[in-house]
């Protein structure tokens, strides 16, 4: 049976789109990436379904192609109805027996994107980010190891750097497939090792709420406690959820753990659960600045929301340095409190935020607006009788990407 899902990492077609009512190419669609061949009217193909190849075929006639699928032991039919451009498409589909139609999107990228997204490579998970008009990403290697480099004539030239070695390579989209081909050699060296990947699509269905928790005791007298374990026990009940918690202690966690939230294929709530002050994050007695939090996150195009579980952090700009740091990497918004906020009631105000957000399936701007309603404390006015003061919850949008006139900064 199909789980409808959200699109997953954008893939790019190695073709140029074709002409108006051509289905050639690779898409990305509501059921993980596919790569279409249209020969006259007929079209063959295949789909990516929780790693497996899933052949589809049929015929298309001014724009609307008609198919086939198999998924398995299971078969289906459905179509697809071209945009005018030819970058987008709209269908349905139905397993073959039921008469319920669902639906089923495309769409085709710029070429220029088509390294982008997460990869499974011969050494560890990759993560290829657009930057200006480079790219540049991590990979799993040894710890902190970085890549970076720009198109040119279709081969992605680069320089990669690791805790021990640096070096040079070249990738090349492998014909029309969801896979990379390419070579590095260490500085120094003669001899070109290959290095290949495959595009990684995330389980459907599946968000991962990663949370990166500092320890709130100060001493032994004061019983062990953490946020994160709550909110792990409270989501086992859905397993599309998968919480992870895990310690923060230094800017060096923070930047690892965020490295490791890059390379998941999933959507990715995070939450950064510490002390906060109007000058950031609290961690051990130590400040981490807005500035160095949008650092980590440079690579995690995956993250759909970024929460603060903290005080004070949506006060005096915050958030909105943050968001200018990330720059062209600010698709996700940011929401925490402007105040220094009872830990109850934030503990209160978070269970059902993250529910509505992963289980209810809301935007998280939405998801704001509901939690205000249901919880007036959360909001920044008294409420009358309420024991609570106000939380002062606050939700960051991010800046749409045509009204961007700044690189980020330290790039």
């Amino acid at each position: 049976m199909k789980c409808l899902v959200a699109f997953v990492l954008l893939l790019v077609s190695t073709q140029c789109p074709g002409a108006e009512g051509s289905f050639n190419g690779t898409w990305q669609t509501t059921f993980g990436p596919m790569q279409l061949k249209q020969e006259g009217d007929r079209v063959t193909g295949s789909y990516s379904m929780l790693g497996s190849s899933c052949p589809i075929q049929g015929r298309a006639r001014k724009g609307r192609f008609e198919f086939t699928y198999r998924e398995g032991a299971t078969t289906g039919e459905g179509w697809f109805q071209l945009a005018a451009d030819g970058e987008t498409f709209a269908g349905k589909w139905r397993e073959t027996g039921n008469q319920l139609w669902l639906d089923w999107l495309g769409k085709r990228l710029e070429a220029k994107s088509g390294f982008a997204g997460l990869w499974s490579s011969s050494y560890g998970r990759l993560r290829l980010v657009r930057e200006g008009d480079g790219i540049e990403g991590i990979y799993a290697g040894e710890g902190g190891s970085t890549i970076k480099g720009k198109v040119k004539d279709g081969r992605f030239e680069f320089r990669y750097q690791e805790p021990s070695a640096r070096g040079a390579g070249w990738f090349e989209l492998a014909g029309g497939a969801p896979a990379l081909s390419g070579k590095w050699r260490p500085d120094g060296g003669k001899n070109w090792r290959d290095w290949n990947a495959t595009r990684v699509s995330a389980d459907p269905g599946v968000t991962y709420l990663v949370v990166l928790e500092a320890r709130w005791e100060e001493d032994l007298g004061q019983q062990e406690y953490a946020f994160g374990d709550m909110l792990k026990t409270f989501f086992e009940r859905t397993p599309k959820v998968q919480v992870r918690r895990r310690a923060l202690s230094n800017a060096g966690d923070l930047e690892r753990w965020c490295r490791e939230v890059s390379l998941l294929a999933e959507p990715v709530v995070v939450c950064l659960s510490s002390h906060g002050n109007s000058e950031g994050l609290q961690v051990a007695g130590r400040t981490i600045k807005p500035e160095a939090i949008a650092d980590s996150l440079r690579s995690a195009g995956n993250v759909k929301l970024l929460h603060f579980s903290s005080c004070l952090i949506m006060k005096n700009q915050l958030a909105e340095r943050l968001m200018k740091r990330l720059g062209d990497q600010a698709t996700y918004p940011i929401s925490g409190y402007t105040t220094s906020v009872d830990w109850a009631a934030s503990a209160v105000i978070e269970f059902m935020y993250f529910d509505l957000v992963m289980v209810r399936k809301m935007s998280p701007e939405k998801a704001a607006r509901q939690i205000k309603t249901l919880f007036p404390i959360a909001g920044s006015k008294p409420v009358p009788g309420a024991v609570l003061a106000p939380a002062g919850f606050r939700i960051l949008a991010p800046t749409p990407a045509a009204t961007r006139t700044e690189k980020p900064a330290g790039k």
